[in-house]
C-alpha cells in the first residue's frame, strides 16, 4: 500500500503531466530511477529544449533538487533567457525528494543528532548525482561536458556542500536561500579552507538570500564575508538579496540571477547580429574558450543573418549563410525553407523547389509551417514551369 507521501507524489506528477502536455513547446520526459546508491527509486523530470529534435547539437544540463515544485518555472525562466540570448538552451532535471532532511544535509555533529536524527545524508545524496543521475542523463541525452546545479533552502546548503566537497562535478552552482545556520553554522567554520582549495577550480558559485530573519540572514552575511574574502577578479562567486522577496518566493528571481551569472558574458546583442556572421562565429568561439566546449551559434540567429544578406541583394552570400545554418540543424525543416527563399530570389527556381520540396520532407505533422512550406514548393514549381514554356 502507498504511503500518505507516496500518494500525494503519483498526484502531483499527473498534474504536472497533464500541465506539461498542454504546454507548447514544452519536452517533457519523467523517468524512474532505481537507485541502488539509495536503495529507493526517484522520480526524474527531464526538459528537452525545442530544437533538440532538429539538429545533432549538444546541450548543458541543469540539475535541481525539489523538482515537483521547482521544475516548471525553471523552465519557463531557462526559456524565456535563451530565446532573449542571455544563456544557451538547456537540458533541465529536476530530481523529487523524499527525505528532504536526510539528502540534502550534511553531516550532522553528535551534539545536534537528537534534534535532527535523520539528517547529515548530503554526501550519500550527492554520490546518487555522480554516479547514478548524470550517467544516466549523458547516457541517455545529447549533453555538453558543462554541467550546473540549483538548490533551495536545504538545497541551498547541498549546492554550497557539493561545490566544497566536489567542486569538478559541477561548472556551476546556485545556493538559494541556504540554510546556512543548519548544525551549528559548520559549513560556515570549514568554508575559508574549501574556498582556498578551490581556488584552482573553474567552478562557479551564486547564493541568494531574501528577507528571512536574523536566523537565516545573520549566517548567510558569515559566509558572504568568506567567500568575498576569497574571491578572485573574474568573479567567480558572488552573491544577491532580495529584501522585497520571502524564503518561498525568491526562487523563481534567484534562478534568473544565478543563470545570468552562471553564463556571465553570453549575452548576443542585436548590434553584434547586424555586424554578420563572422562578427557571431567570433562570438562564439570566444563563448567555447570560456566554457570548455563547442558553441554553436543558434539557428534562428543565423536565419536572421541570412534574411538580413538577401535584403541587401546579397544572393551568393545569403545562400552561403544558410548552407552553413544547415550544416549545423539538418534535420529543421525551416533551414531547407530559407534557402529555398534564396535560390527564389535569384531566379534559380529548380534549386528553390528542391530546397522547398526537402524543407516539406523534413517537416513534423504537427508544424504549423507545413502547409506555408508546400505553397512555396508549388509556386516554385509554377515558375519553373513558366520558364520552360
Amino acid at each position: 500500500m502507498d504511503t500518505g507521501w507516496e500518494v500525494y507524489s503519483k498526484m502531483v506528477l499527473k498534474q504536472l503531466e497533464d500541465l506539461g502536455n498542454s504546454m507548447n513547446g514544452l519536452r517533457r520526459e519523467i523517468q524512474e530511477l532505481k537507485s541502488n546508491i539509495m536503495k529507493e527509486s526517484r522520480t526524474i523530470q527531464v526538459h528537452i529544449p525545442e530544437s533538440y529534435k532538429n539538429s545533432n547539437k549538444k546541450y548543458p544540463v541543469l540539475y535541481l533538487t525539489d523538482g515537483p515544485s521547482q521544475f516548471h518555472h525553471t523552465v519557463g525562466t531557462v526559456n524565456f533567457l535563451a530565446r532573449n540570448n542571455r544563456i544557451p538552451e538547456m537540458i533541465i532535471v529536476g530530481v523529487a525528494n523524499t527525505k528532504r532532511t536526510r539528502d540534502l544535509t550534511p553531516t550532522v555533529r553528535d551534539v545536534n543528532r537528537e534534534n535532527f536524527a535523520d539528517g547529515g545524508g548530503a554526501d550519500k545524496f550527492l554520490s546518487f548525482f555522480e554516479k547514478e543521475l548524470i550517467p544516466l542523463i549523458e547516457n541517455t541525452y545529447r549533453t555538453q561536458p558543462f554541467r550546473v546545479f540549483s538548490g533551495h533552502s536545504f538545497g541551498g546548503i547541498f549546492a554550497i556542500n557539493a561545490f566544497m566537497k566536489k567542486p569538478e562535478l559541477f561548472n556551476a552552482f546556485i545556493s538559494i536561500s541556504p540554510s546556512l545556520w543548519w548544525d551549528a553554522e559548520r559549513l560556515i567554520e570549514e568554508a575559508p579552507v574549501y574556498f582556498t582549495q578551490n581556488q584552482k577550480h573553474n567552478s562557479t558559485l551564486f547564493v541568494t538570500m531574501a528577507a528571512e530573519g536574523e536566523r537565516m540572514v545573520a549566517p548567510y552575511k558569515k559566509f558572504i564575508k568568506v567567500m568575498k574574502a576569497n574571491s578572485d577578479e573574474d568573479g567567480k562567486w558572488a552573491a544577491k538579496e532580495f529584501d522585497d522577496e520571502d524564503h518561498g518566493s525568491t526562487v523563481l528571481r534567484s534562478q534568473y540571477f544565478g543563470l545570468l551569472h552562471t553564463w556571465k558574458g553570453w549575452h548576443v546583442s542585436r548590434e553584434l547580429i547586424n555586424q554578420g556572421l563572422p562578427a557571431l562565429k567570433s562570438h562564439f568561439d570566444m563563448l567555447s574558450k570560456r566554457f570548455a566546449y563547442t558553441v554553436q551559434i543558434p539557428e534562428a540567429m543565423i536565419n536572421n543573418v541570412g534574411y538580413q544578406t538577401l535584403g541587401k541583394g546579397e544572393h551568393e552570400q545569403a545562400i552561403k549563410i544558410f548552407k552553413y545554418n544547415i550544416d549545423l540543424y539538418p534535420n529543421s525543416a525551416n533551414v531547407y525553407d530559407s534557402l529555398g527563399d534564396a535560390f527564389e530570389a535569384k531566379g534559380d527556381f529548380t534549386a528553390a523547389n528542391k530546397s522547398y520540396a526537402k524543407a516539406l520532407s523534413y517537416a513534423a505533422d504537427n508544424d504549423p509551417n507545413k502547409a506555408f512550406f508546400k505553397a512555396n514548393m508549388e509556386r516554385s514549381r509554377l515558375k519553373m514551369s513558366k520558364i520552360s514554356e
